[in-house]
């Protein structure tokens, strides 16, 4: 059975300064259909009404994803091997516009052309608020109340999975992560990379170019994804390298076959704010597609999948504390040192303390997922 959840949270830095979350998240799932959606909204002075630009783009996202797939999904994308396409930058000056290609196009456009249409609506009726007067510089409140580039007081990003039971595509503009877990490998990245989005920077729903900036991925011969996880930036910028986002992320997959939907529901909505605290500070949001039955399946090659990333790293500890040793040896036995002897010393003594500290602990984690294991492989066999 095919379910799906989502969750927003406040940035620490948005508390601070009395910003609203500028994320949103969305799953549905009906018949024969289930979605996920995650909107990051710009945090910039200029992109002041990105909160609602971002609930917008979701919402013009789910409106038209349902006309996507009853009129045009199953001819698509019916027996495609998985294919994916980055943005028209990367690929060439101009995309060789195939019948997928085409139709995705139409839909990036219905979507950004709803998006417009709510923006406009909601910029005409709903006037400047009191916390928009006070801290929004004059000259975008001018530009706004001149009608002026009404997409960029919006400004956001936008990512999205969708799963029939006959194949699935996802596509995406702007930063943020969206990961995919099956058998093999455990975790890739299936929609490609944009190199535009780096650092503060990011393609947007609010960019003049933006339907040749959409990048997108699908499939129609029957494989599917164990467990799709879409992330906003805020998430992937506090865990750094993408393999400790896909494991913080197994954590949430083993919980959900484990304990079930509600309880990693309760435990998301109490430990993203605390990432964003010690992390990014940012707003974050998750959505989460999954295959409940297949995802139970897979729980030990998850285990074992972690158990392999601690070994590397004990042993990578271990090969800090050999260089480490071997560098005080020869310095050990001298009766008199010299100032930059002494130095040495001290740093291969401190890196020992310290890679003994991490080696002691990667030994718990160990234990404890090999403890993990055995229960599962207990299941299994029952």
């Amino acid at each position: 059975m095919v379910k799906a959840f989502n969750y927003s949270c406040e940035g620490e830095s948005h508390k601070a300064t009395g910003k609203v979350c500028q994320d949103h998240s969305l799953t549905c799932s009906v018949e024969g259909l289930t979605m996920a959606v995650v909107c990051d909204g710009h945090g910039g002075e200029r992109y002041f009404r990105s909160d609602i630009g971002s609930k917008f783009a979701a919402e013009a996202t789910e409106e038209t994803i349902s006309f996507f797939v009853e009129n045009v999904g199953d001819s698509l994308f019916k027996d495609k091997p998985f294919t994916a396409v980055g943005p028209a930058s990367t690929v060439s000056d101009a995309r060789d516009l195939s019948k997928v290609d085409t139709a995705f196009r139409q839909l990036f456009s219905s979507i950004i052309y709803r998006w417009n249409e709510k923006i406009k609506h909601h910029a005409q009726t709903v006037e400047l608020t009191d916390w928009e007067k006070k801290h929004v510089p004059q000259k975008y409140l001018d530009e706004f109340a001149e009608g002026d580039s009404l997409e960029k007081q919006y400004g956001c990003t936008l990512m999205v999975y969708v799963q029939t039971p006959d194949y699935w595509f996802a596509f995406h503009i702007g930063d943020g992560k969206c990961l995919s877990f099956q058998e093999s490998p455990i975790w890739s990245e299936p929609i490609p990379w944009d190199e535009k989005c780096f650092l503060n920077k990011t393609t947007s729903l609010c960019d003049t170019s933006a339907i040749e900036e959409f990048r997108y991925c699908y499939q129609g011969d029957g494989h599917f994804p164990t467990a799709i996880i879409l992330g906003s930036d805020g998430l992937d910028d506090s865990m750094g390298e993408t393999s400790n986002l896909a494991n913080f992320y197994i954590q949430i997959l083993k919980m959900l076959a484990n304990e079930g939907q509600e309880a990693t529901e309760a435990s998301l909505k109490e430990t993203l704010p605390q990432l964003s605290k010690i992390g990014s500070k940012d707003d974050m949001s998750v959505a989460c597609v999954y295959d409940e039955e297949a995802l139970s399946a897979q729980v030990v090659k998850f285990i074992q999948y972690q158990i392999d990333l601690v070994v590397t790293s004990i042993r990578e500890a271990d090969a800090h504390i050999e260089a480490a040793e071997k560098k005080l040896a020869p310095l050990s036995v001298l009766k008199i040192l010299d100032k930059k002897s002494q130095i040495e010393i001290q740093y291969a003594k401190q890196d020992i303390e310290k890679y003994n500290d991490e080696r002691t602990k990667l030994l718990f984690k160990h234990d404890s997922l090999m403890g993990q294991l055995s229960v599962s492989l207990s299941k299994n066999m029952k």
